[in-house]
């Protein structure tokens, strides 16, 4: 097969060769629709907004308060700052909806015109498959975050006395996935296996079929682990769970039989899994990617997300957690525990701090920045305080110090922790995807978000095997990413660690949040869970470093039941009475 890399641009006007010709264009706005649905330069601008409204969760994706990452309300992180819902003790709901409607009527027209296009039949038929991929994503973004919703194909028109037929109720939940299953394979019959340069931004086959592979897995955890209520408009028989996990499986299947394959570019395993996430030119794994380029169409995750001393202003936002930290496992496939102190209970004390985490996952390294870390030509130095004759000694702010003369130190290093303020709440600072070698100002990011890749389709494939009995077919998928990573294989699989593994590989790809709420496992993880921080503490007799492990100073949290779906927005239903309202809302 011809691979090629598959990329979602965004801003594709101006950015990309294929489309400067559209700014000699007449507006949309301004032409006849016969203009428009006969030109496939004025369709394809048409389609530049149906790609860019897709929902996809990247690093412009914010929440509740600026800033507000996914993974901070998960049990992979927190958030450094005092401020925003998410610091609240319950995990915040009515937040994260995405209520798509006006975004589906727009790819109904789509199609809609398309069927009629004077346009080459062949070109016609691409169209109608990415229009189809289009709205199945769509629709995915919602059911994931609501359940049943209505199902509309066809562009509604009011017409002053048809306000019922408008109503449109709520479809089951099992429904809604039948529906994107049908979708994507009308986009997987007709859409290309590649492009050519000009047109890579494009979905193709495998971006249809890696949308089949994880939207059916969730199908088949909402079927195997929730309650079916409100007459299905939330939850799925369990009876159907093995026929949504069979079509995930067959999905990778296919992809991982068509010629992708693991990033492998650098001998060092670290950096070679930091730069998954930062090359594009050079990355079989990628299947659909958003890209960005400065100054067009840019992020701000190194703006927020930089640790103190190397920030521009803000930074420091995602604070990964001690228990995510020793979800690492040791390169020989040991237990990630940090081992802190010796077998007789006392401290191990460390010249470097950097030393303690020696022989770990090698993606840990590329994933999390932990005290000590080389970044930027320089060291991110976290230090809680001075332990002098077995006192300890902090302070409430970066520029105390401690002792007199040549031998005088700041108590608390250059990047936290601090109680207050913005530095590190829990010892560490993220590290994926960041930009390594420059202080990046808001607003001028452009490294790539991977909407899919072949590491997200194994694990899909592997937990797909794993709840159908198939365990040999879920081991091979999992040891093709523990080997890519440099760790030891596993001997033998289950879905814990399948689970394990898919939250060490995929961290901060904003997984984590949906996947415990497909699991349902998100009320057990998060209820009166007070998180921890690894503190380390300067000897000053000896000038070495032993470490503490304590509470996080962040509010413990609750997760309630009701959380597992958003609520149907109160605006929606005194539009549409038929709209019923999810449980608890």
């Amino acid at each position: 097969m011809n691979r090629y890399k598959i990329l979602f641009l965004v801003a594709i006007i101006g950015i990309t060769t294929s489309c400067e010709d559209y700014l000699d264009r007449s507006p949309l706005n301004v032409v006849s629709d016969d203009d428009v649905w006969s030109d496939p330069n004025a369709i394809d601008a048409y389609m530049v907004t149906l790609y860019d409204n897709m929902q996809v969760e990247d690093f412009n994706y914010s929440v509740i308060a600026q800033a507000g990452f996914l993974s901070t309300v998960t049990d992979i992180a927190v958030r450094s700052y005092g401020w925003g819902a998410q610091n609240d003790p319950i995990v915040p709901s009515n937040s994260y909806g995405w209520w798509g409607y006006g975004n589906v009527r727009k790819v109904n027209v789509f199609l809609n015109q398309i069927e009629t296009a004077n346009v080459d039949e062949n070109l016609k038929n691409r169209y109608l498959a990415e229009g189809h991929f289009i709205r199945a994503f769509y629709y995915f973004s919602m059911v994931k975050r609501y359940g049943g919703v209505p199902i509309i194909t066809e562009p509604q028109e009011f017409t002053g006395d048809n306000i019922s037929e408008l109503q449109v109720p709520r479809a089951t939940e099992k429904e809604v996935y039948d529906f994107i299953r049908e979708e994507l394979n009308l986009a997987i019959s007709n859409l290309p296996d590649s492009y050519g340069t000009a047109e890579q931004y494009r979905a193709t086959k495998y971006t249809a079929l890696a949308l089949m592979s994880r939207s059916m897995l969730y199908a088949g955890s909402i079927g195997k682990y929730s309650d079916v209520q409100l007459n299905g408009l939330v939850g799925i028989p369990s009876q159907d769970a093995d026929t949504y996990f069979k079509y995930a499986m067959e999905a990778s299947e296919e992809i991982i039989n068509a010629g992708f394959s693991l990033y492998n570019q650098s001998d060092d395993k670290a950096e070679n899994f930091q730069n998954l996430f930062l090359d594009v030119e050079n990355n079989s794994e990628i299947i659909f990617a958003k890209i960005f380029s400065s100054p067009d169409k840019t992020h701000s995750y190194d703006f927020f997300n930089a640790p103190q001393s190397f920030r521009v202003d803000y930074g420091n936002a995602i604070n990964p957690t001690l228990s995510l930290v020793e979800d690492y496992e040791y390169i020989d496939g040991s237990s990630g525990e940090l081992k802190i102190k010796d077998d007789d209970g006392n401290p191990i004390h460390f010249d470097n701090p950097y030393d303690l985490f020696e022989g770990k996952d090698p993606r840990f390294f590329a994933t999390i920045l932990p005290p000590f870390s080389p970044w930027q030509g320089g060291t991110v130095e976290v230090r809680a305080g001075i332990l002098d004759n077995g006192e300890y000694i902090t302070a409430s702010n970066l520029t105390d110090t401690y002792g007199s003369g040549a031998e005088a130190v700041s108590i608390v290093g250059k990047d936290g922790p601090l109680t207050t303020w913005d530095p590190t709440k829990t010892g560490f600072y993220v590290k994926k995807s960041m930009n390594p070698t420059d202080r990046v100002n808001y607003g001028r990011s452009d490294q790539p978000w991977i909407v899919f890749r072949l590491g997200e389709i194994l694990l899909n494939h592997a937990e797909a095997a794993e709840e159908l009995g198939q365990s040999d077919k879920a081991l091979t998928s999992i040891n093709k990413i523990r080997n890519r990573a440099g760790i030891a294989e596993l001997e033998s699989v289950d879905i814990a660690k399948i689970r394990h593994e898919r939250k060490v590989e995929l961290a901060f790809e904003n997984h984590r949040f949906w996947d415990i709420r497909r699991w349902r496992t998100a009320t057990e993880i998060l209820n009166n869970t007070q998180f921890e921080a690894l503190y380390p503490w300067l000897n000053w007799n000896s000038k070495d470093y032993t470490f503490t492990i304590v509470d996080a100073p962040k509010n413990t949290r609750t997760f309630l039941e009701k959380t597992y779906y958003e609520p149907i927005p109160s605006g929606e239903i005194e539009k549409n009475p038929n709209l019923i309202q999810n449980p608890g809302y």
